[in-house]
């Protein structure tokens, strides 16, 4: 301890929605520890997300990729922080080796299936989830249930600078004069498995603009511009590619723009839903029970087996997500916004 006070540090390297869905457990351990220091070590990739968070005190990064040598030098920066305590949400070896490196009195993660990779052996508190099939943002709280956190609600904050906020709705300003609502579509994913056909994006493109009360964004990230292109070039009505959102802050504020988005298992789709964005999320390849957003108001299209296959591969998730006509999203789109319109 430090001054008598702890320190504390969260490991979540991974995917921006997989950080996402942690921040209800930093808030709970903020709320138990609120003169801690509570650390995150993240992966470059998501660590916007947390730069400025008034729950943590620093953002570690650490890139999964980088090679033996740079996890040696991570895990050496871990141990010489004297953390009291670690808790590993992401359960895989790196995590788990990084958590054993801190040599921290107290170590929290999953026991297995949900702790995988041998990462349980690293942890001295062992947290078996009571259920099979858990939505990520409630495992995660799972363990720091253990810990007496009290709050164990579905907050998610994520602070946006004014000036980004400004530079988003300058763009908005001058792009768009007709007073109508804005829909977010996001086409990509990162997991074939996981691609709602690009056609059947651009098809409900057309219903959303026929219907003539919106304007649709397409949304997309680094390197994906190209598959916003082809959305746009499939589309009758030819709907509006965003801008390049330089931050994640930029996108978030963005879609929290929007009176609705639709997409994928990806990170924007819980990006959004941490907006407090309405928001439809499209699943085939992926069980929606683990992996959809949990915070309303959002619905889920998904026309798979039940209970779903732990593991589905390219053709079957497809096979599913194709199931899903244009039609059907564009009803419950339309289904969500009003659900939101209503008194």
């Amino acid at each position: 301890m430090h001054n008598g006070l702890p320190r504390i540090l969260i490991i979540r390297f991974s995917a921006i929605g997989d950080v996402i869905r942690v921040i209800p457990a930093l808030h709970a351990l903020r709320d138990l520890y609120p003169n801690a220091q509570i650390d995150w070590a993240v992966e470059p990739k998501s660590a916007g997300i947390l730069e400025d968070h008034p729950a943590l005190d620093n953002v570690l990064q650490f890139d999964r990729e980088a090679g033996a040598v740079a996890f040696l030098q991570f895990c050496r920066e871990v141990r010489a922080a004297h953390y009291d305590m670690v808790v590993d949400f992401h359960g895989i070896l790196k995590s788990g080796m990084a958590m054993f490196a801190s040599r921290a009195p107290k170590r929290i993660g999953f026991a297995g299936p949900r702790g995988q990779e041998m990462s349980p052996l690293f942890a001295r508190q062992r947290v078996r989830l009571p259920a099979d099939r858990m939505n990520r943002i409630e495992e995660n709280l799972e363990l720091v249930k253990v810990l007496g956190a009290k709050r164990l609600t579905l907050d998610v904050h994520i602070p946006v600078p004014e000036d980004v906020q400004d530079t988003v709705e300058d763009w908005i300003a001058d792009k768009f004069h007709g007073g109508k609502r804005f829909i977010a579509v996001h086409a990509m994913v990162e997991r074939p498995e996981k691609q709602w056909p690009l056609r059947y994006f651009a098809e409900l493109c057309d219903l959303l603009l026929a219907d003539g009360r919106f304007e649709v964004l397409l949304t997309w990230g680094p390197g994906q511009r190209d598959i916003a292109a082809e959305v746009r070039r499939l589309s009758k009505g030819k709907p509006e590619i965003a801008p390049e959102t330089p931050t994640l802050k930029h996108l978030a504020w963005l879609l929290s723009l929007c009176d609705c988005y639709i997409g994928g298992d990806t990170g924007p789709t819980h990006l959004a839903s941490a907006m407090n964005t309405p928001v439809l999320s499209l699943f085939g390849g992926t069980d929606p029970k683990r992996h959809s957003p949990l915070r309303l108001p959002s619905a889920v299209l998904y026309l798979g087996p039940e209970p779903p296959r732990r593991t589905v591969d390219r053709r079957d998730g497809a096979e599913y997500l194709a199931r899903i006509t244009p039609q059907m999203a564009y009803d419950s789109a339309i289904a969500l916004i009003k659900g939101q319109s209503t008194p």
